[in-house]
């Protein structure tokens, strides 16, 4: 039963009596010191903590609790030898029988201090499968200081981590064998060192992410894309000194942007109704053996479902740094909450193969990004094509014994394609959906090289007049060729321009942009000729010109 002490604490003062709840209140004010933090709140949620749960975290509370009393300065007790009594028994537990519990069961006794209802605060509801985050749920000691528990078995990143489920032998062998095709195998240590690592804020791109010569190149790059969408077109109050500056942003700018990046990715994979994000403990939740080999990242994940993009949002946040530094497999937890946040068989159904074919995998042999993957992250669908729609007849009329998956809406950022070895009647064709995205960010494949191509001017996309005359920036991310601007004119050719020779003077438009002549011997020569990141830019602006100011072309 509760004991309520209406009249604990007074003072002494000349002018007259003073009731005990001013006395608390000019308490409280006085030890509040001006740091915004509600002491009323946090008293009479000690109190309730300390009295009714045994736990490591009413210990804590115990402690600040007896901090506050300990600073009861010329304060003291009204003289009544009842009221101490009370207050001392109060500290006791007491032999009490209720509810059908035997006599003799031992149960805490309550104390409210002037409170008739104290303020319950809300926690962590945790289930099994879905985690939602409470931002009423922080403890404070010192003004914003977080409380944890001193617990030396596991490491910082290991205390940082609340609820979640641990992740399966099943779940961890489709995992594996989606991702590389084997479970004896596993990702070199080229994927192990990647993750979205931010270029240094005092060069000219602070935006753009640090990426390796290897299969995780167009796995960065798909979240660079997202990352500058969110920094150029993603305020919610957009202006011309904001889109000027939006490409010189601060770590703080920047590190929103990649939280925001992350969450467009998993979101939209996850059908925009649900997502998962992986992260990695210390210890391997299930045991192994002949049939699954140890890699040391896939059996430690710690599995995290989400059904509120809010509640997404806030724990992306807190664990930013599990993708933003070196040597903590950043690239594969994403790659593995992607993967989970779409589900294995969504992803099946969505490439349209068969239960039993075992040689389907998202990474190729030497471990780059397959076209399944890179649909996946640029529009949240694993089909194996780029075209739009599902193409059931051969170039020949011929039914297909099965569709060819296309995409089915625009995607938020787009993809240009360009391969020299490939013939000219048999060019991998691009649908509207992505050289047409949402926003004017194209993911670059040229000649199996990869890049970002992207303009500040979100008109670019929707409206054809500014496609006359416009600037695009290329971005690769690796250590030389990096960065350049290109100018293109798609309606008129410069007077200064020099004029080509009479024979390769082939002919010209009604607007006199260039166009490229039909025979192919003419045509492979004129090709050669043009740098391939031309090339790629003339598959979705044909027939334009493209002034490089002065950079030697690397692609």
């Amino acid at each position: 039963m509760a004991t309520n002490v209406d009249s604990v604490i007074t003072e002494e003062n000349d002018s007259g009596n003073v009731t005990d709840r001013e006395n608390l209140d000019r308490l409280l004010k006085i030890f509040n010191g001006g740091t915004g933090v509600n002491l009323g709140d946090i008293v009479s949620r000690v109190v309730i903590a300390q009295e009714t749960y045994d736990t490591p975290e009413a210990y804590l509370d115990r402690l600040m609790a007896d901090r506050i009393v300990t600073s009861f300065k010329n304060w003291r007790c009204r003289n009544d030898e009842d009221t101490i009594r009370r207050v001392e028994e109060a500290k006791q537990p007491v032999r009490v029988a209720q509810h059908g519990r035997e006599e003799g069961s031992i149960t805490p006794r309550k104390v409210t201090i002037n409170d008739r209802k104290p303020v319950m605060m809300p926690h962590i509801t945790q289930r099994v499968k879905t985690f939602y985050m409470d931002p009423g749920d922080i403890r404070f000691s010192k003004r914003d200081t977080v409380l944890i528990p001193n617990e030396g078995t596991k490491s910082a990143r290991a205390r940082s981590m609340i609820g979640g489920t641990p992740i399966t032998r099943e779940t961890a062998i489709a995992l594996r064998k989606i991702t590389i095709g084997t479970t004896v195998h596993s990702l070199s240590r080229d994927w192990r060192k990647s993750a979205l690592v931010f270029q240094d804020s005092s060069t000219k791109y602070p935006y753009g992410f640090h990426t390796h010569q290897n299969g995780s190149r167009a796995f960065i790059l798909c979240f660079q894309g997202y990352l500058l969408k969110n920094l150029m077109f993603g305020k919610t109050y957009a202006s011309s000194l904001a889109m000027k500056n939006s490409l010189q942003p601060n770590d703080f700018e920047r590190r929103k942007a990649l939280c925001s990046a992350i969450c467009d990715v998993l979101w939209q994979a996850g059908g925009r109704s649900r997502c998962c994000i992986c992260l990695q403990q210390d210890q391997a939740f299930f045991d192994t053996d002949y049939t699954y080999r140890v890699d040391g990242i896939t059996e430690k994940l710690n599995l995290y479902e989400f059904k509120k993009y809010q509640d997404l949002e806030i724990f992306t946040k807190r664990h930013l740094s599990h993708f933003e530094h070196e040597n903590t497999n950043g690239c594969i937890l994403l790659l593995y909450s992607v993967i989970l946040s779409r589900t294995i068989n969504r992803i099946i159904e969505d490439a349209g193969i068969t239960e039993n074919d075992e040689k389907f995998k998202l990474l190729t042999d030497n471990e780059e990004c397959t076209t399944v993957l890179i649909n996946l992250l640029l529009t949240g669908r694993a089909v194996p094509y780029y075209h739009n729609g599902n193409i059931i007849y051969d170039k020949d009329g011929h039914l297909l014994p099965t569709p060819l998956r296309g995409l089915k809406e625009r995607s938020q950022v787009g993809l240009l394609f360009w391969d020299r070895n490939e013939e000219p009647d048999e060019r991998t064709e691009i649908g509207s959906m992505l050289k047409t995205p949402k926003n004017p960010i194209w993911l670059t494949l040229i000649n199996g090289h990869y890049g970002v191509l992207y303009s500040n001017n979100i008109d670019l996309v929707s409206d054809w007049r500014v496609e006359h005359h416009f600037t695009l920036h290329y971005y690769t991310g690796s250590i030389s060729k990096t960065y350049t601007v290109l100018t293109i004119e798609t309606l008129r050719v410069p007077e200064e321009a020099k004029k080509p020779p009479p024979e390769e003077c082939w002919g010209n438009t009604r607007y006199t942009r260039r166009f490229r002549c039909k025979t192919g011997l003419v045509r492979k020569v004129e090709e050669e000729k043009i740098p391939p990141l031309e090339q790629c830019i003339l598959t979705k602006w044909y027939g334009a010109n493209i002034d490089w100011h002065g950079t030697f072309p690397f692609y």
